[in-house]
């Protein structure tokens, strides 16, 4: 495929700075997002995947989270938007920036208006989008349709935000729900190019944190930034430099932002947050976390796993009692809620393994009640990710091998307010929330008495990070730093 080449021209912004000349609307893209353009196709699956917009009422939050309110001064404020859409977060803030400019008595023209926002849209039609709904908001605001006009152009700018050379001065408001995706999603060509031109720190992982990171760096020494992003910047590996340069620059502030059906506009599998920064004034010395005497499960010989990822939970997962499948394909399953401090309380759920022994899916035509089945699921199923890039629409993400999960092993719920372990002898697959401690040199058992009564939670407290209402993350990764 060649190589991505994004358009980071600004939509014609040649315009008459008089108000009350007609002007014309913004013409339509040279290029479509839905054509044969190696390009553009490019764009639309990386728009496919993580073109999730945001729903008015966490528009506002984030908004009042920044002070871009109708009541704040905001003559000499600069708006910055990353990644535009159709304009959810653009509709908003103009209606704010107009009711704050009549507040202060200060004129509607695109003189006074035109350095106050900036936003950028990779999708050329969505681009178009958010310059019409500028100036449909605008025009309902009582603006002169030829500043409206002139107003959208200058704002919102069909390019990629990650590579475009942008404007000086820096920002006072950042805000935004950056693009979500994982870096090994992401199309080739494009992350071919980013991996060439943006810093290796940032040029993995996922896709938002570099959006996060070029943000930071646009944000003025007074200015204030607010995103719905994923938690994982907190405590993955990929984000280790990200941490070590911000974290010590910024006071960042997180929130729960509230559930995804709520808040976005289709259905996305992350933990959203609300994450706040500003500039510290003076940086501060990061933490340097306390090692505790003992060894780690790595040096225990200890491997530690996490639960199998299915996709459309409630197509492999079966209520108690259900004998809908062949019961050769269904195993034990459960999920965190069943796990209590040193025991299991099994619900009686079983989850299908489409799977044969040898790790070879298995074919439908020879269980009928396994196809009937998931046939329910069928659409839902196909929409997934895996099955766009070709995978066999009816498998599971991960593997359900009930060979892998048969040994003893502890589980431990990736997210809990008091860390908790269980011992499990019964071969239970664990959901996809859920880690599993597979001992190769001690007995199990011996590894749980060092981590039952509290002990799991005392060794995580100082490296593992609180997130959502003070649950701690009991990520793999801080797990497997514990020492016991």
């Amino acid at each position: 495929m060649p190589a991505y080449k994004p358009d980071t021209t600004m939509e014609d912004t040649s315009i008459n700075p008089v108000d009350g000349q007609n002007q014309s609307p913004p013409p339509p893209s040279r290029r479509s997002s839905t054509s044969s353009d190696p390009c553009d196709a490019a764009v639309a699956a990386l728009h496919r995947s993580c073109g999730v917009y945001t729903r008015p009422a966490l528009v506002a939050r984030l908004l009042d989270r920044v002070g871009w309110t109708c009541e704040a001064d905001l003559a000499d404020a600069r708006l910055l938007e990353p990644g535009a859409g159709d304009g959810a977060f653009l509709v908003e803030a103009v209606r704010r920036l107009v009711a704050s400019f009549r507040r202060h008595g200060i004129s509607l023209s695109i003189g006074t208006l035109r350095e106050r926002i900036l936003a950028y849209e990779l999708v050329p039609a969505e681009a178009n989008k958010a310059r019409a709904r500028v100036v449909a908001a605008m025009k309902a605001s009582g603006v002169h349709h030829a500043t409206a006009h002139a107003c959208s152009r200058a704002w919102v700018r069909t390019g990629d935000f990650l590579l475009a050379s942008h404007p000086t001065p820096l920002f006072s408001h950042i805000v935004g729900n950056p693009p979500y995706i994982r870096w090994s999603k992401l199309p080739d060509s494009i992350a071919a190019t980013y991996s060439g031109k943006l810093p290796r720190s940032i040029a993995r992982g996922d896709l938002y944190l570099p959006f996060l990171h070029r943000s930071f760096e646009l944000l003025h020494p007074s200015g204030r930034c607010a995103f719905v992003c994923s938690d994982r910047w907190r405590y993955t590996v990929y984000a280790d430099d990200f941490r070590t340069r911000w974290q010590s620059a910024l006071e960042i502030g997180t929130e729960p932002a509230g559930n995804p059906k709520d808040i976005f506009d289709r259905e996305v599998y992350v933990h959203p947050e609300i994450l706040t920064a500003s500039p510290l004034a003076t940086p501060k010395p990061l933490k340097k976390l306390r090692r505790i005497r003992g060894k780690t499960l790595a040096e225990l010989d200890c491997t530690i796993r996490v639960g199998p990822a299915l996709g459309v939970t409630s197509a492999f997962v079966l209520e108690p009692g259900d004998t809908s499948v062949e019961p050769e394909l269904l195993h034990r399953w459960i999920d965190a809620q069943e796990i209590t401090h040193g025991d299991i309380r099994w619900r009686g759920r079983r989850v299908i393994s489409p799977f044969d022994e040898r790790g070879k899916i298995v074919e439908l035509d020879q269980y009928p009640l396994l196809a009937a089945r998931l046939q329910r699921f069928s659409s839902r199923l196909r929409a997934r990710y895996i099955v766009r890039n070709g995978a066999i629409w009816y498998r599971t993400i991960d593997k359900v091998l009930p060979a892998a999960w048969s040994p003893p092993k502890l589980l431990i719920p990736e997210i809990a307010k008091s860390p908790r372990v269980a011992l499990d002898h019964t071969g239970t697959v664990p959901s996809h929330g859920i880690y599993a401690v597979f001992s190769h040199s001690l007995d199990i058992e011996d590894v749980y008495d060092r981590l039952r009564d509290g002990k799991l939670a005392k060794a995580l407290a100082p490296i593992a990070p609180k997130v959502k209402g003070r649950y701690t993350r009991c990520y793999r990764r801080f797990l497997a730093m514990i020492t016991i």
